[in-house]
């Protein structure tokens, strides 16, 4: 299957400031599944100077970017999000896959407009 799977997380309480390549990540705000060009988003923000590529090679891209440019793509509906994930075939189906988009809006709900959150999209082809 071509296409990413994304999730959006807090950073650890300790951190300020932007993520970082090596950044540890808290509270996980969303997980979603898309196809190939579901990172169209971030990379429009990233050049509009509202969030910053951390580079990465697909296993995974990182991005950070503060909650008041990231959130409103939760609440307007998630880019290219599926609703149940697919899968091949022969993809090999870990105990921990959850198989579906799941946003927790408690934890959005916590977060300040001006905090850095960092974005992790993995390469599923």
């Amino acid at each position: 299957m071509l296409g990413w799977n994304i999730g959006v997380y807090r950073l650890m309480e300790n951190e300020e400031g932007p993520a970082t390549a090596t950044s540890s990540y808290g509270t996980r705000l969303a997980v979603w599944q898309t196809g190939l060009y579901g990172l169209k988003w971030i990379d429009e923000l990233v050049k509009e100077g509202k969030a910053i590529d951390l580079d990465g090679n697909g296993y995974p891209f990182r991005y950070t970017a503060t909650a008041e440019h990231l959130i409103p793509h939760f609440v307007n509906g998630i880019p290219e999000a599926r609703d149940r994930w697919s899968f091949e075939a022969t993809d090999v189906i870990l105990e921990g896959w959850e198989g579906k988009t799941a946003i927790d809006q408690a934890a959005i709900a916590l977060c300040r407009p001006d905090e850095w959150l960092l974005v992790e999209a993995w390469d599923e082809s």
